[in-house]
């Protein structure tokens, strides 16, 4: 190594050179002016700086400052370190924030330095902040806040080799992945579309399972990375799609995009509600075994009649056996009730519809709300167990058929079910967890189900927020502030980047050995089950819940834990990666479906399951496994309806 010193009209150069096998130091100043060398050998490291200051003595050189470091484990000089690579360990959001939301930045390991916000068209620093070190439930991590940078703009954070990626920070942050999670869908529709990623598809959808009959159900929406068309889940395609329609009012919005997907899938959700008025569970759905009719078909329909049988294919790649009528292809229509949960969920989007088309197609407007009185009587007259999330569905589309028809018995109806409610919640104050809800009178279990989402919390919110002047308001207002305060947020404080938990366990530990309480909890579903998915639209659905709450209960720091289930979904998790594709960076890897080809491609706007967990309940980004990684109504419906809620309440 060369290092040039000058000291007032005298130049040197110092020549160091490390002998590694023989751990020495083989030191040469030259003076430049005079070319006069003069070596100095065999200096020990731990000497050399005192014998070179004796030596420059020696010349009279009366200030000379060297500075430099000996790696002697190594035994080399360390240089500035020069590398290709950028480290992007800095976890943000990476669809970035709005202005006034609560902004958090998440890194690896014991931290306590400063970190800067850097404004990038300037390069100039606007914040520094400190991060807080702590360890949770995933281990080791340090957190700083930046909430207190609220100029929209486009920014980076830096700690010292870290970096973040890029991000934004505007009133219209959500807005691209908004209108992309729109565009999504209109990818996925099924039938003779203009949009479809693989159109026309399924247009001879279906069979009747019940008499082999053709009905003609085409149209709505793929389901997820299949062809599948689930009522029960694409109907939340309907209600996250139609509450963004709602929330989006700005004087230049995609409230048409919007409104013509909402159209295109209710197609099919109108086709499926039988005359009795209850609508049908599915078509293209598992009949007899799995992925019996997941599968392409000719478009054309087929004779009616014959033998219900599987088949193998006689064309093409794929051999799962086919579920046929016949010698035709058209796929089998599921004639059952769907769930009760499902038939609330689309009376509620049939509500919501007759409101929003109320004003552009009468007619229309008026079948969707016949749609759902029909629906809504069907469902009074049956009798069924008081779970908790059918009475959270229930009150959901009591309160949108009030909205629509200012008829009281909606209003009185959803009024009696949050009584019911009340009647399910554990007020246990002094036990360390407590405010979740049991899921029936007859089953302690507390409620979870990862893909129905929080509609008991968003329902009861609504209510509270339609009736403030109600006289059972401050108990409303109780049940609320328990859910949120003594569940949801004592888990969430447990784990750095501020998630809340997938549910509580009575009977075992399911894995983990994580305790609130009396009560075991998990994040994530365990991975053993024969079925389990990632946890988006458990996250999603809680945060616009927690808005919601932290709107009726005046709490920002609910508003707060909110937009930290939505900084998961988009980047902030170990893994810096982003479960929307399209937006964001480190997505998990594809999963293209297995059982009929071509298969799904990459949808941008696809919100996929979302992380799943380990046994021991740690975060895993799996390797394009359908658990985690394909695409489901649930989850992207959740999350732009969170995205909305996030928006709007800026």
């Amino acid at each position: 190594m060369a290092i040039r010193l000058c000291e007032a009209n005298i130049s040197f150069l110092l020549i160091l050179k490390l002998a590694n096998s023989q751990k020495q130091t083989i030191l040469t100043i030259i003076n430049i002016d005079k070319m006069k060398v003069k070596p100095i050998t065999r200096l020990e490291i731990n000497h050399t700086l005192i014998n070179l200051m004796e030596y420059v003595t020696s010349l009279r050189i009366s200030v000379l400052i060297i500075t430099f470091l000996i790696v002697t484990s190594l035994n080399f000089l360390s240089a500035q370190k020069i590398s290709r690579d950028l480290n992007v360990d800095l976890l943000i959001n990476h669809a970035g924030y709005m202005p006034g939301a609560s902004k958090t930045v998440v890194t690896k390991g014991q931290v306590s330095g400063n970190f800067e916000v850097i404004n990038i068209l300037t390069m100039k620093v606007v914040h520094t902040g400190t991060f807080k070190p702590a360890t949770g439930d995933f281990g080791d991590y340090s957190t700083g806040d930046f909430s207190a940078v609220n100029q929209e703009g486009r920014y980076y954070i830096k700690y010292d080799t870290l970096r973040s990626f890029p991000f934004t920070i505007s009133s219209d942050s959500y807005r691209p992945a908004m209108d992309l999670i729109v565009k999504y869908f209109s990818l996925q529709r099924c039938g003779a579309s203009s949009t479809g990623y693989l159109s026309p598809c399924h247009v001879d959808d279906g069979i009747r399972m019940d008499n082999g009959k053709h009905q003609d159900v085409s149209g709505g929406w793929h389901d997820a990375s299949d062809l599948r068309k689930w009522v029960g889940a694409t109907i939340y395609g309907m209600i996250g799609l139609s509450r963004t329609y709602e929330l989006d009012t700005r004087p230049v919005n995609n409230r048409h995009k919007t409104l013509e997907e909402l159209i295109w899938g209710n197609q099919y959700f109108l086709k499926m509600q039988e005359p009795q008025g209850y609508v049908m569970n599915y078509v293209g759905g598992d009949v007899k075994k799995h992925s019996d009719s997941n599968r392409w078909t000719d478009n054309t329909v087929g004779t009616e009649g014959g033998e219900l049988k599987f088949v193998k294919p006689t064309a093409g790649k794929s051999t799962a056996d086919m579920l046929i009528f016949g010698s035709n292809d058209d796929r089998v229509i599921h004639t059952d009730p769907l769930d009760l949960t499902g038939q609330f969920n689309f009376i509620t989007a049939e509500a919501i519809m007759t409101r929003i088309t109320k004003t552009t197609d009468k007619a229309y407007s008026q079948k969707c709300l016949e749609a759902a009185k029909k629906c809504y009587e069907w469902c009074l007259a049956k009798t069924y167990n008081q779970e908790t999330g059918i009475i959270g569905a229930s009150m959901q589309a009591a309160l949108e058929m009030f909205k629509t028809t200012g008829e009281e018995k909606y209003k009185s109806f959803a009024i009696s079910q949050a009584a019911q409610l009340k009647k399910l919640q554990n007020t246990q104050k002094e036990s360390e967890i407590s405010g979740f809800f049991k899921t029936s009178l007859s089953n302690d279990e507390p409620y979870k189900n990862i893909s129905e989402g929080c509609l008991e919390f968003i329902s009861l919110c609504d209510l509270a927020k339609m009736f403030p002047d109600n006289k059972d308001i401050s108990s409303w207002k109780e049940i609320i502030s328990g859910y949120a305060n003594n569940y949801l947020n004592v888990i969430s404080m447990r784990n750095s980047f501020g998630i809340v938990p997938f549910g509580l366990f009575v009977n075992q530990d399911p894995g983990g050995n994580r305790k609130a309480g009396q009560y075991w909890y998990r994040y994530f579903m365990q991975p053993e089950l024969s079925w389990w998915v990632g946890i988006n639209a458990n996250l999603a659905s809680a945060g616009v819940g927690l808005l919601k709450a932290s709107q009726v209960l005046n709490d920002p720091k609910l508003k707060a834990i909110a937009q930290k289930q939505l900084d998961w979904i988009v980047g902030s998790n170990p893994f810096n990666s982003s479960t929307v594709a399209g937006i964001g960076y480190n997505h998990p890897k594809h999963f293209p479906g297995s059982t009929f080809i071509p298969n799904t491609p990459v949808i941008p706007g696809a919100v996929l399951n979302g992380l799943g967990g380990t046994h021991e309940d740690q975060p895993d980004i799996g390797t394009g496994s359908w658990q985690i990684s394909e695409y489901w109504t649930p989850m992207v419906s959740f999350t732009i309806w969170l995205m909305s809620e996030l928006t709007a309440a800026s």
